[in-house]
């Protein structure tokens, strides 16, 4: 397979979506779900006593983001490998 007709178009995708940028936003979505999950815990704890089923549903809630930053943050990495192997950066 002629892999410069395909380096070619997405030659601008890359300047675009660099490796670092991806693999940057990657760590963030990786820290970001970290903090939900102590978000979520401090939400639960810190309900008081009038507002203590709000306090659960909103920590539950805070708690179903982690997943999905940990998932963005996998394939952002996985985006990133892909797209340093293919303009021939790291």
């Amino acid at each position: 397979m002629d892999t410069s007709k395909l380096t070619r178009h997405l030659k601008p995708v890359c300047e675009i979506c660099s490796s670092r940028s991806l693999r940057l936003l990657s760590d963030v979505c990786l820290y970001l779900g970290f903090l939900s999950i102590i978000a979520s815990v401090l939400a639960w704890f810190t309900a008081t006593k009038e507002n203590r089923a709000y306090g659960e549903r909103f920590g539950i809630f805070i708690g179903l983001w982690v997943p999905s930053f940990f998932i963005l943050s996998s394939r952002l990495s996985r985006k990133a490998d892909e797209l340093g192997d293919i303009i021939g950066v790291e």
